[in-house]
């Protein structure tokens, strides 16, 4: 028994050893360039496949009025004018979200098809940057936190919002789709960065900060109706709680930005063309369409979408979370109300497609409500640690209220740590170590389980480079000056950059748009 036991405090000691030096060596500032190097990393071989991306459907049928002004003048400005045009009579006579009818309207490969490669680099970059700037600005200006630990719960979620994304063909490589949705999105995400930044910076810099926030709602009301809608319910939620605490007085210049993107929101919904294309659809009414919305969160967030590598980045964010809120003075009041808020905004996203088309069966709204979805899972999750330490926080001052400066200095000292604590390494570690031995096994039997391991296998097995040449040869068919042209059937349809093809009867609305989008009278797949 006392040899046992001997054995049990050895073993102890040399766990306790190992955790400090562990504590010592796993740093937020080491984290930090550890998980942007793996995030970097993932994306190489997502932008590597899409040098073989080409344009399908929309991309041609919507784009066919700018790449003829581009063929006939070259003139850059001349096939923005085109885009505006265009997003305009769409407004007028089929959709009301003015901002991505342009952006639709005025895809790269306007100017060239290999241009269209460029889709995959602009949805990452944008997504990736205005995430980093939401968070950042709320995390580091407006709770004091760690700028290194800031920066690694950025990434972790970065790196599963893109890795795990639903929908990823339609969110990152088809450019129509993408453009509506995902670039509208990262818009939205820099819109209430801005609005925060402008809180804080002062003079000439505030001023830019609002400049470029009033442009950017304008345009984000103008969008896709379900950012839209997110955004319009956020600055009512804002203006509510502006009355209610009585801050307009302080920060009454945000009234003008705010209140362009509600007036693009009104543009959005009001627009003439909504009335025309409900005519042939089939949506919900407006308080079922709600209802169910409620519903459709629950079965695709909880459900479909929450999948062991989200457990593993709440488990890993707790510790992350915990050290990066010891500054802030916010108590987190009432996180039940928070979370129940971010629901409701994730069901509220999923409500105009239900409204409108009485569905989400569509990748691209899916790959929209998804990314939403982690955005604001962890934003709650962040908010639940705050209130718990909040809490804890008063438990321990209470504890030690006989002897207040040793309990001061113990919190100071804490503030001013730059290491993690043991069980917090122990925490971090472990669900690294974890998540890298769950994706080995996971991508084994399902190559297309992340976004990666789809594009590696695209690569690999010779698929992505098929598809991506039998396309280039079909341009230059287009290209060649022929007017009735017979394509070959496409000898692969890789899994992460396929979207659609033309079909064998000339008369398909896709045939129809390639014809107008290169200047032919036919165009057809060999039987």
């Amino acid at each position: 028994m006392k040899k046992g036991t001997l054995n049990i405090q050895k073993l102890q000691l040399m766990t306790d050893n190992f955790g400090e030096k562990l504590t010592k060596w796993i740093t937020p500032k080491r984290l930090a360039i550890f998980l942007t190097i793996v995030y970097v990393l993932s994306l190489v071989p997502l932008l590597w496949i899409g040098w073989y991306n080409y344009p399908s459907a929309d991309d041609y049928s919507i784009g066919s009025n700018c790449r003829q002004v581009w063929v006939n003048s070259h003139n850059i400005f001349a096939v923005l004018w085109a885009g505006v045009v265009r997003a305009v009579e769409d407004w007028l006579y089929w959709m009301g979200y003015f901002t991505s009818n342009f952006l639709m309207a005025v895809p790269p490969n306007v100017f060239g098809e290999r241009f269209y490669v460029l889709t995959v680099w602009i949805m990452l970059s944008m997504l990736s940057l205005s995430t980093w700037y939401l968070l950042k600005n709320i995390f580091v200006r407006v709770f004091h936190g760690d700028k290194y630990i800031s920066h690694s719960i950025i990434m972790c979620m970065l790196f599963v919002t893109v890795q795990c994304m639903v929908g990823r063909v339609e969110a990152f490589y088809w450019y129509a789709g993408a453009a509506n949705y995902m670039l509208v999105h990262s818009m939205s995400l820099f819109f209430y960065g801005l609005l925060i930044a402008a809180v804080y910076d002062k003079g000439k810099k505030r001023i830019w900060d609002l400049i470029a926030a009033s442009i950017l709602g304008f345009l984000v009301g103008g969008g896709n109706q379900m950012t839209a809608l997110n955004v319009a319910v956020v600055m009512l939620v804002v203006i509510g709680f502006g009355i209610v605490l009585k801050k307009w007085k302080e920060y009454k210049t945000l009234l003008i930005p705010i209140c362009l993107s509600l007036f693009g929101f009104i543009l959005n919904v009001a627009a003439p063309g909504n009335w025309v294309r409900s005519e042939s659809v089939d949506g919900m009414n407006p308080l079922k369409a709600v209802l169910i919305s409620f519903y459709y969160c629950l079965d695709y967030c909880v459900d479909k979408w929450s999948g062991w590598p989200l457990v593993v980045m709440i488990i890993l964010l707790v510790p992350l979370f915990w050290r990066l809120l010891e500054k802030t003075t916010f108590v987190f009041p009432c996180p039940l109300v928070a979370v129940m808020f971010g629901y409701c905004l994730v069901s509220a996203m999923m409500t105009p497609p239900l409204f409108a088309v009485g569905n989400m069966g569509a990748a691209r709204l899916q790959a929209l409500s998804f990314t939403m979805y982690i955005l604001v899972f962890v934003l709650c999750e962040g908010y639940v640690v705050g209130y718990v330490r909040n809490k804890r926080q008063i438990v321990v001052a209470l504890k030690m209220e006989e002897d207040l400066q040793k309990s001061k200095r113990l919190q100071d000292n804490a503030l001013h740590s730059k290491k993690f604590g043991t069980s917090g390494v122990w925490c971090i570690a472990g669900c690294i170590l974890f998540f890298a031995a769950a994706s080995v096994l996971t991508i084994i039997p399902d190559p297309d389980y992340f976004t990666m391991s789809s594009a590696m296998t695209d690569l690999t097995n010779g698929s992505a480079k098929a598809y991506g040449d039998a396309m280039a040869e079909r341009a230059e068919l287009y290209n060649s000056g022929e007017k009735n042209i017979v394509v070959q059937p496409l000898p692969a349809k890789p899994a992460l950059i396929y979207f659609s093809d033309i079909d064998e009867e000339p008369e398909y609305w896709e045939n129809r748009g390639l014809c107008k989008y290169y200047g032919l009278e036919s165009v057809r797949v060999k039987e």
